[in-house]
């Protein structure tokens, strides 16, 4: 086999993949044409408020849904698709479809046309194969003014009949260490970092579990042992759009102190590319994250090295993009170490097609980190932040199709449950998830402050496209009150006020409550 060889420039967005890897399809159209769809039935019905078409398919189709006015239709346009259905005989008595028509269109492709009574909204959504059904595509049509609705089915079973389906963003979440490896070793012997970065990702993972649009995966939830190299693959196995490791460290003095966020070295992905390339033969590994799986045997070792190469620039972007979301959130809980994503060759963070990040939450070598980082309520608030970070990241650049970007497209902010947690109050609340004191109240029908443990709090929407705001800073050592109300740029008069200082005398530890700007 010859050499592998190394394509020079700049780092390449990830729409040159999507073109590189069309070129390649088309070569391989060209070879092996994909097996035409065929549409095999056809029903529409009224539902509550809106109407239904439901289309049979004998294979999974691409598709595209538009609207057209003056006389008004919904149009939709399946690409290699062909139809056994006499749309003159669909029965839409009942319903706002008039009519319905379709014709041959390319010599491959068929367009359906529904005539409409009125005009509607479409929004649609295909339903994969089951055991005993055939995948389907599904038109939910809406009147004017009407919300639509949004289900998150990751599983794409079909949703309820007054819902449309969105795709979740699948956060996969790695706890360090484990098993017979312990990790980082406390300031006193006994802290040890698999049980700390545990915690903290359960934390995580429960929070996310109150967030609808979001779905996530533990790649250890036990005191047991995960190989570097299966986390990654165990990710990529759930389809992760985000891949969070997290850990705590140690250091040889105890002054050292604060989170750092790592993402991929640049010369660590050259390296693994070509790593990759050389053994592809004897490996299994693929291309193509959330959207679909493309073996690297597949391609000739110089395509297959620039496809790499390619991903994997893209991949250390977005982590770097979303270590600065992470790191912005967690500063209003934790001190930082840096303020800016590291770099540095860690095997976990190696996927070439998801973004991959290593927290370090602290150290456990230094005394006052270690007991914040072995106190729940610390690891709630800082799994709060992370999540906050991640949620900010993902509603600035939505992945497609999935209900954060239907969201973003409707001005819509994502809402979630919070369960109230030991030491918790309203107004702390309120500050942690960017509302008012009076729009949480009201959302929960509050008529005062009063809250117990365990009970569940819906967090309203807040302003659209605006990143979570901080809502806690743990005082370190050097600090002033007046330098902490600079940072967060809120005056000192309404620090003090929030957190109900009679002086400006602050202790290191002490948490106080950032108020929104």
């Amino acid at each position: 086999m010859n050499p592998v060889k190394r394509c020079t420039g700049g780092i390449i967005n990830i729409p040159s993949i999507v073109t590189l890897l069309g070129l390649f399809l088309v070569m391989q159209l060209w070879a092996d044409p994909l097996q035409a769809s065929e549409i095999e039935a056809l029903a529409i019905r009224s539902e509550a408020g809106f109407t239904r078409a439901e289309f049979e398919l004998s294979e999974s189709a691409e598709y595209s849904v538009f609207v057209l006015e003056n006389p008004d239709r919904i149009v939709i346009d399946f690409a290699s698709t062909t139809s056994q259905v006499n749309t003159a005989g669909v029965v839409v008595s009942g319903t706002a479809v008039s009519r319905v028509r379709s014709a041959v269109r390319n010599g491959t492709d068929t367009r359906v046309v529904f005539d409409l009574t009125q005009p509607l909204n479409p929004s649609s959504y295909q339903v994969a194969a089951g055991s005993e059904e055939s995948p389907r595509l599904v038109i939910d049509m809406f009147p004017p003014g009407v919300e639509i609705p949004v289900v998150a089915e990751r599983n794409r079973s079909l949703a309820p009949d007054n819902a449309v389906s969105q795709r979740d963003i699948v956060v996969a979440i790695d706890a360090g260490h484990g098993g017979d490896d312990p990790g980082a070793i406390g300031y006193d012997g006994r802290l040890q970092e698999k049980n700390i970065a545990l915690a903290i990702s359960q934390a995580i993972f429960e929070r996310l579990q109150t967030v609808p649009g979001y779905e996530p995966v533990m790649i250890r939830d036990g005191d047991y042992y995960v190989r570097l190299q299966q986390r990654p693959q165990l990710a990529r196995e759930n389809r992760a759009d985000i891949f969070l490791s997290i850990h705590a460290d140690s250091f040889r003095t105890q002054r050292a102190e604060g989170v750092t966020v790592y993402a991929l070295s640049q010369t660590t992905a050259e390296d693994e590319n070509i790593r990759r390339v050389t053994e592809k033969e004897n490996s299994a590994d693929l291309l193509g994250g959330v959207a679909g799986d493309t073996s690297l045997r597949e391609f000739e070792d110089d395509l297959a090295l620039t496809l790499l190469d390619i991903s994997m620039a893209w991949s250390i972007e977005q982590s770097m993009i979303a270590g600065k979301h992470i790191l912005s959130a967690v500063g209003g809980v934790a001190r930082l170490r840096r303020d800016e994503p590291q770099q540095g060759n860690l095997w976990v963070l190696r996927s070439p097609d998801i973004p991959s990040l290593l927290i370090e939450t602290g150290y456990l070598s230094n005394p006052d980190e270690a007991r914040q980082l072995a106190s729940s309520s610390y690891q709630n608030r800082l799994a709060d932040a992370i999540v906050n970070g991640v949620m900010s990241y993902f509603y600035e650049r939505p992945p497609e199709g999935t209900m954060v970007a239907w969201q973003k497209a409707n001005g819509q902010w994502p809402t979630g449950e919070y369960i109230v947690r030991r030491g918790d109050s309203l107004s702390e609340i309120a500050a942690r998830f960017n509302v008012s004191l009076a729009t949480l109240k009201a959302g929960n029908r509050l008529s005062g402050n009063v809250i117990q443990v365990g009970q569940r709090l819906v967090i309203p929407a807040a302003t659209p496209g605006m990143p979570v705001a901080a809502a806690e800073h743990t005082i370190a050592r050097g600090e002033t009150l007046s330098g902490i109300a600079e940072r967060y740029r809120v005056s000192l008069a309404r620090l003090r006020e929030a957190n109900n200082l009679q002086s400006d005398t602050i202790r290191v530890g002490q948490v106080l409550i950032i108020p929104s700007s």
